[in-house]
């Protein structure tokens, strides 16, 4: 018996009960959707996340008083630590100092409470913040204790009944009693460091007049480094510096230096991670399925024993019957297969759909290495799952068989 006679055999003993075949179809395609589909979602969120921080200058690190402490014992950064460690840290070629307080803003007869943040020149872009109108704080600014304000779009959103911002450049808006006038308006970024896009910049020297208490200590400093340099090599240097000037709390360092590129590593690593841990959650019902296999062929090599005896009668050896009923387990398992990929990839496409347009920052997309691997994953069920049935069926005796009623 060649090989196409035995695939006519397999085909035929497939379709001959149509709704149990549907049953065990119905294991294999909801594992294999399963899985397409939690693969699809977790290579959604790694995307996503990842143009969270595409972005950003990843070689930047956020310095801050190490809130773990008591309020005593937290260092307190000063505008001389910008000198200080930009002279010190070798590649380091940026330390941008930035205060914040959240204040009270007015505008007209509007009124909202507000992060308020004093940056120097370039600590917008360095905070990854996006201009959308006008200009941003200047050397001259600064020089000049210019009375001027770069507003985040979403601040003027509760302050104004129009969403023409560009008509608010020019504008005075005031901060908790101070009159400033609106130079630039902030769009929205992704991924922000340190500042929010709800946040008002105006010039340190501003800052530092309107707010004389809370300008005694710098709230926070941003760090950018060389692409020769690493990450721990630059935070090992500031925490050295840092612990120098400052001292240690049984220990403990007064400040807390965070790289954004180590977060962006561990970040995805938990993602990859959960990606593969739900991915394996949903190949569990794929074993499922290929049990239900195994289960259908036995009952099917029982219900047959009888058409098993008059093939081996007339002369059809063990090979021919073996492989005949491993066709039909892995016909079973590869239609499964196929059509669980159409429905997992139908589910996957219509999710990520809805995904995007609920969360404008989701990035959906359908791995083909997940379709190939289940697959592949359903061809090996239906060989492994498949094989002891049809080694039973090869090693019945054809004379008990033919007695079998």
């Amino acid at each position: 018996m060649n090989f196409f006679d035995r695939l006519k055999l397999a085909i035929f003993g497939i379709t001959s009960n149509k709704f149990r075949t549907f049953l065990t179809l119905l294991g294999i395609i909801i594992g294999v959707a399963s899985v397409i589909l939690m693969v699809s979602l977790g290579s959604g969120t790694q995307q996503a996340v990842s143009g969270q921080f595409e972005g950003l200058m990843n070689r930047q690190i956020f310095i801050s008083p190490n809130w773990d402490l008591a309020y005593r014992d937290r260092g307190r950064l000063s505008t001389e630590d910008q000198a200080y460690l930009g002279e010190s840290v070798l590649g380091l070629t940026t330390a941008m100092p930035y205060y914040r307080s959240y204040k009270t803003i007015k505008y007209q007869d509007q009124e909202t409470n507000n992060w308020i943040a004093g940056v120097l020149p370039g600590g917008l872009d360095l905070a990854n913040l996006k201009l959308e109108y006008g200009r941003d704080i200047s050397e001259l600014d600064l020089k000049n204790r210019a009375r001027v304000a770069v507003v985040g779009r979403q601040v003027l959103e509760r302050l104004i009944d129009h969403e023409d911002y560009i008509k608010m450049i020019g504008q005075e808006i005031v901060l908790d009693g101070h009159k400033v006038v609106i130079v630039g308006i902030l769009g929205i970024s992704n991924a922000t460091i340190a500042l929010p896009n709800q946040v008002v910049l105006i010039p340190q020297s501003c800052y530092q007049e309107f707010f004389r208490s809370e300008a005694r200590n710098v709230d926070l400093f941003l760090l950018k480094y060389t692409a020769d340099a690493t990450e721990t090599d630059v935070i090992d240097q500031v925490n050295y510096l840092l612990n120098q000037k400052y001292g240690t709390v049984r220990g403990k360092s007064r400040f807390l230096t965070v790289g954004i590129e180590s977060h962006f590593d561990v970040y995805n690593q938990v993602i990859v991670v959960l990606t593969y841990l739900l991915a394996g959650i949903a190949a569990i019902s794929l074993l499922v399925g290929g049990i239900g296999v195994m289960n259908i062929m036995l009952v099917t090599v029982k219900e047959r024993t009888r058409e098993i005896g008059i093939r081996m009668a007339i002369g059809a050896g063990s090979y021919d019957i073996q492989q005949q009923f491993l066709l039909e387990a892995v016909f079973l398992t590869i239609g499964g297969g196929l059509l669980g990929i159409i429905t997992g990839t139908g589910l996957a496409m219509l999710l990520n759909l809805i995904l995007a347009n609920v969360f404008q920052w989701w990035q959906g997309s359908i791995p083909l290495w997940a379709i190939a691997l289940s697959f592949g994953v359903t061809v090996l069920i239906g060989l492994i799952f498949g094989f002891y049935p049809a080694y039973k069926a090869s090693k019945l005796d054809p004379i008990e068989a033919l007695r079998y009623e």
